[in-house]
């Protein structure tokens, strides 16, 4: 008999292994299968919290109903009562009537309440040493049998080394599902790479071409270098633009403010060349924006008036508030500036003029130009007029919520 109820709980402690996808609902399931066969009123398996000191419930056989809502906060010190005892002494611990030990007056009340007399209980000890206890509660005072002991030992062990092949199970799983990821997430980072290469392989041989192409710009010996380097910040600007590395700093910035930076700026480097500007005949509101860009966006248009200029007259500049919207414009007399709309791409050959009139003004600045604009939620508009040696306007417009100054 005591063979046939040792397969019995094998056999489903085993089914339990085979059902639950978890630890935890391993030792639930075989705590339901294999306590009926014990003769057990109720049962608990007490887990080893992290710290090692205090045990606490995770899994329970028909635990009595009345009881069942502070099951959960239940905590077993190690060393205390009879799966504390267990665990700490490692062995199996035997308490034939609970109100015949006097040492066990404090579980009087508790065995009155649960409405149990004698205790079983088991450590379970893993791979690694004692991961908790299994306690079979029985309501009569009869004490275990060798049958019932060596079942309990059984139970236990096949318990505790079914948890660990459930935990690496469960763990393998996790690390699976890990890797899967992991190796998603470099696919993607492969695929972003290589798109950067591309973009960058594209850049470079732009940038090449640009560079040579500044080496021949008609200006003094000694300025050439000068120029190549101007082009090559340029470039390195144009990549954190178009890339997204810099993020606008937004603010409450007055229009007349970056303008008068962007001619400042240029009357320094160039002296001799008339710039004028006017000034706003009404209170202009302010525009929320990145001043700093704002400025540098004014700076390159004003070099490339500066570069179609004819210099018969003063290139004039102007803030105009409009309905919705603020824009910069600059007049000039001279060659018309290329298509700057929108939609040419950062990387896309622009024109380049067969002289610059200042080694700062590279071949990248309109690329840099619109993307800037592009970022910042302007356009661009150019006067219609394309004739040389006809004044030539352009507009560089932004949309305000707020008319109000």
């Amino acid at each position: 008999m005591s063979d046939i109820l040792e397969l019995l709980a094998i056999r489903e402690i085993a089914h339990a292994f085979l059902l639950a996808d978890r630890p935890s609902d391993v030792q639930q399931v075989a705590l339901d299968r294999v306590t009926p066969i014990l003769g057990a009123a109720f049962s608990l398996i007490m887990q080893v919290g992290d710290d090692g000191e205090l045990l606490r419930p995770v899994a329970q056989h028909r635990w009595p109903a009345r009881h069942q809502n502070w099951i959960g906060a239940l905590r077993v010190r190690v060393g205390d009562g009879p799966s504390g005892l267990a665990v700490a002494e490692r062995r199996l611990v035997e308490i034939p009537d609970v109100f015949a030990d006097p040492s066990l007056d404090a579980w009087h009340e508790v065995a009155e309440e649960l409405g149990f007399r004698s205790i079983v209980a088991a450590p379970l000890i893993g791979a690694e040493g004692p991961v908790g206890a299994i306690a079979f509660y029985f309501t009569d005072p009869t004490p275990v049998s060798d049958q019932q002991r060596a079942l309990v030992r059984l139970v236990a062990d096949q318990l505790a080394a079914t948890a660990d092949k459930a935990a690496l199970i469960d763990a393998l799983r996790r690390s699976n599902a890990a890797l899967a990821d992991a190796n998603d997430a470099l696919e993607r980072e492969a695929r972003t790479a290589d798109a950067d290469r591309r973009r960058r392989d594209r850049f470079l041989t732009t940038l090449t071409q640009r560079i040579r192409q500044s080496m021949d710009i008609d200006m003094p010996e000694g300025r050439t270098l000068e120029a190549v380097r101007a082009t090559a910040l340029a470039a390195e600007e144009l990549a954190a633009v178009e890339c997204g590395a810099h993020a606008p700093e937004i603010s409450e910035v007055d229009p007349r403010a970056p303008l008068l930076d962007a001619l400042q700026g240029w009357r320094a480097r160039l002296r001799t060349v008339p710039i004028t500007h006017g000034e706003p005949t009404v209170l202009l509101p302010t525009l929320r924006t990145d001043g700093r860009w704002l400025a540098r966006l004014l700076t390159l248009l004003m070099g490339q008036v500066l570069q179609r200029d004819d210099g018969r007259q003063a290139i004039h500049a102007d803030v105009e508030l409009g309905r919705g919207f603020i824009a910069h414009r600059f007049e000039w007399s001279g060659a018309p500036l290329p298509d700057m709309s929108p939609r040419v791409s950062a990387l896309v050959d622009t024109e380049l003029p067969g002289m610059a009139r200042h080694p700062s003004i590279t071949p990248l600045d309109i690329a840099l130009l619109v993307s800037l604009v592009r970022r910042l939620g302007g356009n661009v508009q150019c006067d219609d007029v394309r004739e040389s040696g006809t004044s030539q306007g352009v507009t560089v417009v932004f949309p305000v919520d707020d008319l109000s100054p």
